[in-house]
This record gives structure tokens, sequence and C-alpha cells, in this order.
């Protein structure tokens, strides 16, 4: 087959990217005073008091901003910001912080104290006041290549010692697989109420959902948020398939190339929104489970990644970071390989996507065997639990009671992520949850499996799949592309109004 496609992920708006780096320029300028340094200082103090010595200057990751404050007796404290998007509910992410530390063994920074925008003297948003974790370097330090700058993009060391990446890989696998014991009845973000009790109540926020406010201006009222909670896979799938659709409408700049690559985009998203609604894109349950796959969630955390885990001198993880796109998903999602293993995705992978796919097969096979090893260390600690007729015991003595009942399903993780591998259910997942690289994905390896049987596409594009969309959608369609074709011939910075956007959505939702 000859592709089509020359590149693996869609172009973001350039105009509304170049805004941005203003803005948080200027937020930057705005918050590098001292009146804010006293004031964000005070506001640690308030719920970690102490006898404070220094305040370090903030540290900016991707989303957040962190001050950290000193204390005399050399223990620090630190209040967290976000420095992009603070509409985000922080106490979605103080709940699931709170509750994998009461139901795992997996080290996260202890909370102090949290607030809405209004709460915060400092007038930078919300906020979360929590424990800082001594460290030497993140994970992703200690797995990339050393020849690389400190301001290149980590890659996995081509050279590691095998040994040295079984540890570090082992650390990680044990993590995803506490993780995935951690069951809910539905889809959603976990929330605490004014009682402190948690449950599955908020609406989940994701890495997508973000970018769909950053990057198109849309008001964030007329994503999925609403219900709160999904009951089934096909719901939420559905819900993500009509994203990609609200992506590609809302994206004013830089969204298509010509009229053709609108129709590709168009068809590919009309065609996995049937593909959701129908049921198709929930995979079928492991070999030996019998539970519906389309009911069963796990708690999943796409930003868990190496560079959001914190390790000591020797490389053993002391702390988990970021959680604030953690939410209760699909099972499948847990139950795919990690995308992370060569810490850098294929989009601009050095020789193509081919040689990415060839270099993760290599890793992948590592990280499955130490899986297993932590699998058979669970399974040990259940049996010598029934044994006692008492608590699991480990390293941490009285673990808490999650993962003291933590239990394996009938097919051991590690033989459904390599199920996932190989049926390419990690890729159709991947496509879900990413507006900018579902083209790609969607054309190079979803279209076959899918559409293949009913006609063969060898340039992997719309024209071998026009006959399927309804007359109502291809009439549809020449209007959007039309519309798309009038946005590229004039480029500007697109502020939409809510029921303005409300009422454009209505229009190709068909």
């Amino acid at each position: 087959m000859t592709p089509k496609w020359g590149y693996t992920v869609m172009d973001k708006d350039d105009l509304v990217w170049e805004k941005l780096e203003d803005d948080l320029e200027k937020w930057e300028l705005s918050v590098n005073k001292a009146v804010i340094y006293r004031g964000v200082a005070a506001l640690i103090l308030k719920y970690r008091p102490g006898e404070a010595v220094e305040l370090h200057m903030p540290i900016k990751g991707g989303y957040n901003a962190f001050y950290r404050l000193e204390y005399k007796d050399g223990s620090s404290a630190g209040m967290r910001i976000p420095c992009k998007v603070p509409r985000r509910e922080i106490r979605y992410e103080v709940a699931t912080m709170k509750y994998v530390a009461a139901n795992t063994t997996i080290p996260v920074p202890k909370i102090y104290g949290w607030g809405t925008a209004e709460e915060n003297p400092t007038g930078l948003g919300p906020f979360m006041i929590i424990e800082y974790i001594e460290h030497s370097r993140t994970l992703s330090d200690a797995l990339k290549d050393p020849t690389l700058g400190p301001k290149e993009e980590p890659v996995l060391d081509p050279n590691i010692d095998e040994q040295k990446l079984s540890f570090l890989y082992g650390q990680m696998a044990n993590i995803l697989l506490q993780l995935s014991t951690l069951t809910f009845p539905q889809i959603s973000s976990l929330d605490q109420d004014s009682n402190g009790n948690i449950s599955v109540s908020g609406h989940p926020i994701t890495m997508n959902m973000n970018n769909l406010i950053e990057h198109t201006n849309i008001p964030p009222s007329i994503l999925p948020i609403h219900p709160h909670n999904y009951a089934s896979t096909t719901a939420w799938y559905s819900a993500l398939a009509d994203m990609h659709l609200t992506q590609l409408t809302f994206q004013h700049n830089d969204a298509i190339a010509d009229d053709d690559d609108a129709r590709d985009k168009y068809i590919a998203r009309q065609l996995f929104r049937r593909l959701a609604h129908e049921g198709r894109l929930s995979p079928p349950p492991p070999s030996t489970d019998a539970t519906d796959p389309s009911s069963e969630f796990r708690l999943f955390s796409e930003d868990l990644r190496p560079s959001n885990v914190l390790v000591d001198a020797d490389d053993r993880i002391v702390s988990v970071i970021d959680w604030e796109f953690a939410y209760v998903a699909p099972a499948q999602y847990s139950r795919d390989p990690p995308w992370w293993l060569l810490l850098k995705m294929g989009d601009y992978w050095p020789g193509g996507h081919e040689a990415f796919v060839e270099a993760y097969g290599v890793r992948l096979e590592t990280f499955l065997r130490v899986l297993e090893v932590e699998e058979g260390k669970m399974r040990e600690a259940d049996e010598a639990k029934k044994r006692e007729g008492g608590e699991t015991k480990t390293d941490d003595e009285d673990v808490v009671n999650g993962i003291a009942s933590l239990s394996l399903s009938t097919t051991p993780l590690s033989q459904q992520m390599c199920q996932s591998y190989t049926s390419n259910t990690w890729l159709t997942n991947l496509a879900t949850r990413d507006s900018w690289t579902f083209d790609f994905l969607f054309w190079r390896y979803l279209d076959e499996q899918f559409f293949g049987d009913e006609k063969e596409n060898e340039e992997q594009d719309y024209h071998a799949r026009l006959d399927l969309l309804t007359e109502r959608e291809r009439e549809a369609m020449e209007e959007f592309v039309l519309a798309k074709v009038r946005d590229s011939e004039e480029r500007v910075v697109v502020e939409w109004g809510e029921e303005e956007a409300k009422a454009r959505l209505a229009e190709v939702m068909v």
C-alpha cells in the first residue's frame, strides 16, 4: 500500500499559538513581582506553617507553575497553579491524589490545602499547597539519551543498559498495574464532597478537551462535559468522536491544505463517529474474561509519563506528580501498552513512523517482561494475604486497604497489553484521544481495519469511502468544505460566542 499521508500530526492554528505564547509571556511578567512572591509565601505558610527561609524562583512546566518555599528544618512545601486554562477543576485532581494515596502504594505528594481562583488572594487562579518531594531527577532524565542537550526533546537512550531499563520500566509497570485494579461504575472524574467523601461524580477532563479550548477558542460549554458521567464505553467514545469533528469545525487557520484535504478529514471524522455510535470501537473482552468491557471502568491518567515521575539518587521512584488529566476511563485504556516507552511519540520520529513502530516493538518486549514480574509479585502478595487471613504487608508497613485487596484480572495485564498491541486496539484508543493525530491514525490503520473488506483504499483517502456516507452527510460535506476553504483565505483569530458556536456545531453534526 502506498500511503498518501506525508505527516503524522495535523498543524494547530499558528495564529492562536502565537497568541497563546504572547499571553503566557504577559502572565509570566505579571507574576514576577515582589508583592506576588510575598503573597505566595504567605498563602503557603497558611496551610503549612513553619519558619521559612527562602522562596525559590517558580518552576514552569507544560501546564503548571510551582512555587517552592523552603523551611529552616530543611523541608519544603509549594504552591502549584495552572499557567494555562485555569478553568480546570482543581478539586478533581485533589480527589484523585487522595484516592491514589489511600488505595495504592503509589507515592504522591501530601496535600496541605487547596482552593479555587476566588479563594486565592494572590490572584493567580486555583491553587494547591503540597509537599515538596526531594528528588535527584525525573525518570525521563534517567531514561533519555545523554548526548541530547538540555533543551532538546528527550528520547530513550538507544544504548541504555538492559538491566537499567528493566529496573526503570519495572517501577512504572508496578504503577500501571496498581492503577489498572481500581475499578468504578462509570466514566467520570473523581470528586469529593464537603465531608471529604470521594466519588465518581465530576465531569471527565481530558488533554484533548484542554487543547480544543486553547487552540480553537471554543467555549468550554460546547464540549461533552455534560452529563457529568458516562455509563458505557460506547457513549464515551461517541462523545470523543464528536470532539474530532468539533476540532475541525472550529480550527480556523492551518486546518486544511486544500478542498480534498478537507474532504479527507471530514469523511474520516464522520466514519469514526459512526463506528463509535455503533459500538464498534469497543474491543471484545480479554479472551478468558467474561466481563463486558463496555461497562467496566478504571482510573487512567493521560499525563502519566516519565517526565512526571521523580526519582532519587538511586533512580528509585519517590513521587508521581501532575494528576490533572486523570479520570475514570474505559478499562481498555489501562490495557493498552504505554505510549511513552521511547519518551517521544512517533509524530516526529527520526526515520518516520515505520522506524518508530520498529523501535517501539523492541522496547515493548522489555516492558511486558518486567510487567509479568510485577504481576507475579502481586499474586504472591495476594496469596500471602489469603494464607494469613489478614492484610497484605509491604515495605510500607500497614499498607492501605486498597492495595491489600487488589486482584488481577483472569487475563494478566501483560497479556492484555500484548493483545492490544498486536490487534492495533491501542492505536484505535490513541485515535479517540487526540484530534490532531487522528487523521494519520485513521487513514493509516483504522480505515483498512474497519472498512478494508468493503473496498481497497490504496491511496488512503476519501475517494474510496465517499459512497459510505449518507446523502445527508455528503450534502453537509460540500457545505463544510466550502466553509473551510473560506476560512483558509482569511487568517484571523476567531473568538466564538457560546450561542454562535452551538449553532455552528449543530449544522455539522449530522
